[in-house]
């Protein structure tokens, strides 16, 4: 796949589509589910969470210029630190693929295909992704480019064209219904930002290291007001009778709107943009799981690797039969590993890596 440096547009386009894509599928239905009419003051609150963790690790970061994750941790305990972070993220990165590839395999199987067995589903994902994972890193990074600003567009198209269905009523009570949920529990949907685990590994294929933090803190700020606008669809138009539907909110949304008779299946282009979306986020997870994987073990191409990683997605997203899996998977499995491996693992390992380079005096 290739090792070529990034352009900052196409880092920044590498966590949002990440994040956004998590947004669409999974996360803000779980944030609206929880909060209710104060999950647009949430939404802002874990935005502004998610900055001040990302100025953190950019601030830890420093001392290491154009080093990612994976290096700090050679330097911080060796190879065997290295291999136990590597691994530990790879399984954070599969996880949430194997859930993002189920959640979408499944609302297709029910929108489009109900008398198809949700294998082929899944497994057309998986050549459309490993065909893709063929190409250059940068190809992959252009695609998300491209998708970028047309996922942003869809979700403020869809609060436009549904903004004469909305309910404003429907923000209130504005604190929400439990404020305890809304300003504490409620920060531990700060694992929305799911893009935040895959921008620790991209200081070292920057072009401009030094343009780390500038990017961390535009990728978090597009990301939070593309969940706000999310939620303000969901909020003013169902407030709370979404919570058993297997379909995901937005697409929900969608088949509200009326363009008049031309534009009739609104929903169909959506989703098919959704889709392809879909596609560059497994691609972009992929390349990024299998080249981790590459370093860990001093393999010379990341290529062999992308089909048995995808294999394994596979296996564990046909593994997930029962809706009320899917769910715990995302609510609590997914937060579990986000806050364990992505903040706890990584927080310990760089304040260490800075302890030892000051006892060290600066030294490697």
């Amino acid at each position: 796949m290739g090792n070529q440096k990034l352009e900052n547009i196409e880092a920044i386009a590498f966590f949002c589509i990440i994040t956004f894509n998590g947004i669409i599928f999974s996360t803000s239905k779980i944030i609206f589910n929880e909060s209710i009419s104060g999950s647009l003051i949430n939404s802002v609150l874990i935005t502004i969470l998610a900055c001040l963790v990302v100025l953190a690790y950019s601030f830890l970061l420093k001392k290491f210029s154009s080093k990612n994750l994976l290096d700090v941790s050679d330097y911080l305990g060796g190879k065997t630190l290295r291999f136990f972070i590597g691994i530990a993220f790879i399984i954070y990165f599969t996880v949430r693929a194997s859930i993002f590839l189920k959640k979408i395999s499944s609302c297709l199987e029910i929108v489009y295909y109900p008398m198809t067995n949700i294998i082929f589903i899944v497994l057309l994902f998986i050549i459309a992704t490993g065909i893709i994972c063929q190409f250059k890193n940068i190809s992959i990074c252009k695609t998300a480019v491209f998708m970028l600003p047309i996922l942003f567009s869809l979700v403020v198209l869809i609060f436009i064209g549904n903004s004469k269905n909305f309910s404003f009523e429907n923000l209130y009570p504005l604190l929400g219904n439990d404020i305890k949920t809304t300003f504490f529990t409620g920060l531990s949907n700060l694992f929305a930002f799911s893009g935040i685990a895959y921008l620790l590994f991209l200081p070292s294929k920057l072009k401009n290291p030094k343009s780390f933090t500038k990017i961390s803190l535009i990728s978090v700020i597009l990301s939070g007001v593309f969940l706000f606008i999310a939620l303000g669809n969901i909020l003013f138009l169902y407030y709370d009778t979404i919570g058993n539907s297997e379909l995901f909110p937005l697409y929900l949304c969608v088949r509200y709107i009326e363009f008049g008779t031309f534009f009739q299946r609104l929903d169909a282009v959506f989703l098919s943009l959704c889709i392809i979306g879909a596609i560059s986020f497994l691609a972009l997870n992929t390349y990024l799981a299998v080249d981790i994987l590459k370093n860990i073990t001093s393999l010379s191409d990341n290529r062999p690797l992308v089909y048995p990683y995808l294999l394994i997605i596979f296996a564990v997203a046909l593994s997930i039969k029962q809706n009320s899996t899917l769910e715990f998977m995302e609510n609590i499995v997914s937060k579990i590993l986000f806050f364990t491996i992505v903040i706890s693992f990584t927080f310990v390992v760089l304040i260490l890596a800075n302890v030892k380079k000051k006892v060290k005096g600066g030294s490697n």
